[in-house]
């Protein structure tokens, strides 16, 4: 009997002093792949995307435009580095695919207006307004009304920032027609991206 207490003491002890058993188990090794790219949205990030965002702005959109489809191409001019955070002059071309039955009438035109704009709050989003003036022509008029027009309206958006600068855009608004025949005329849905320039 003391022979075997004698043998299972010394097996314990030889157990115990193996460093396999009292080794640190290996960290798991992680099956996730590399970690994603995402910014810290803190004031350093805020800056930033209001530093951008202050500056000269092209925007490219497309959308409803009266009854008809639009495309539209735009110059944000803001007024200097500080007061044209808030405040600017758009310049616009303007294209609205209109059409009676198989008849393409559209109208091409530009425009000439003033935004103002809140600051990117948060380095995410903003909201911004304005109200424009467009003169335009009918690319293929018929016999019907004038071949040309002038137009006054004006919008409502707001961006979003993926970057610091660049913003993808929806615009709500209303304008008076181009068109004679008023194809262009009433409620604007446009969305769009808008990229900044500034320092």
């Amino acid at each position: 009997m003391q022979l075997l207490i004698a043998v299972v003491s010394s097996f314990s002890c030889f157990a115990a002093a193996d460093p396999a058993s009292t080794a640190t188990p290996a960290p798991a090794v992680s099956q996730r792949g590399p970690e994603p790219v995402a910014p810290v949205l803190d004031a350093k990030w805020s800056r930033d995307v209001n530093r951008r965002a202050r500056g000269l702005g092209l925007g490219v959109r497309q959308g409803l435009w009266g009854r008809s489809f639009a495309q539209a191409l735009h110059l944000d001019v803001p007024f200097g580095r500080r007061v044209g955070q808030f405040f600017g002059l758009r310049l616009e071309g303007l294209i609205v695919h209109a059409a009676e039955g198989h008849r393409y009438d559209g109208v091409v035109g530009g425009g000439l207006g003033l935004f103002g704009r809140s600051p990117v709050m948060g380095g995410v989003v903003r909201i911004y307004g304005g109200g424009s003036v467009w003169a335009g022509a009918r690319i293929a008029p018929t016999h019907e009304g004038r071949s040309w027009g002038v137009a006054g309206g004006g919008h409502l958006g707001i961006e979003a920032f993926a970057v610091p600068s660049l913003a993808f855009a929806v615009e709500i608004g209303g304008q008076s027609p181009m068109h004679a025949l008023g194809y262009d005329a009433g409620p604007s849905v446009m969305g769009g991206i808008h990229v900044y320039f500034g320092r």
